[in-house]
């Protein structure tokens, strides 16, 4: 099932109180959240999120990111997205990964570590496919800082019949240093990660 709470922002990342996330449970400071609909399959949608080396093309929060160590493909992923998971530098269950983020457009980038805790598929409440894939922060003491980013892909049907996604995204912050994280920025992040990820589907189709 959907883990996606049914009032995340849309069209929009804000910063709003805690979300669960798998990991970590509820509780922490505040989330990061935001949602919309992209005009194109789930798979797809899934596709450029694990493939690193398209960020570039898409991704100005993440412009670009590296696989450190490889992960493993769990017998239990369905075949579609065993397939995906299968490419040489795509991301993996177990993979960790290096994103360089950049907070300001234009400004320079710092290196966040992760780690992907959960890829899978999912049936939505109202019978429709989804996909799911979390990752998690490395590096920092739990008790200073920690967070867990989930994003879900569901598939529906358009009034014209072609495929389109409902994209769901939260990142949960907990530790003494959720306090001062410049939430703006992670604001601003996380809108032109979902803005891009819809334009590259989009014009893919």
């Amino acid at each position: 099932m959907s883990l996606a709470p049914s009032n995340l922002p849309k069209h929009e990342a804000k910063c709003v109180p805690p979300i669960a996330v798998p990991t970590h449970g509820p509780g922490g400071v505040f989330s990061v959240a935001c949602s919309t609909t992209i005009s194109g399959p789930a798979l797809l949608c899934l596709e450029k999120v694990l493939d690193l080396s398209s960020y570039p093309t898409w991704n100005t929060f993440i412009p670009t990111a590296s696989l450190t160590t490889p992960g493993s493909i769990p017998p239990s992923l369905s075949p579609e997205v065993r397939a995906l998971a299968e490419r040489p530098g795509y991301i993996s269950p177990g993979a960790k990964v290096r994103f360089n983020a950049v907070m300001v457009p234009g400004g320079s980038s710092r290196a966040v570590d992760l780690e992907v805790t959960f890829l899978e598929t999912f049936e939505s409440a109202d019978g429709k496919r989804g996909y799911r894939v979390v990752w998690k922060a490395l590096g920092t003491p739990h008790f200073l800082l920690h967070s867990e980013r989930v994003q879900e892909f569901v598939e529906d049907v358009a009034e014209d019949g072609s495929a389109v996604t409902r994209y769901a995204c939260w990142e949960t912050f907990g530790g003494l240093l959720g306090y001062v994280l410049p939430k703006a920025q992670l604001e601003d992040g996380f809108g032109r990660w979902m803005e891009g990820l819809k334009k590259v589907v989009e014009g893919a189709e």
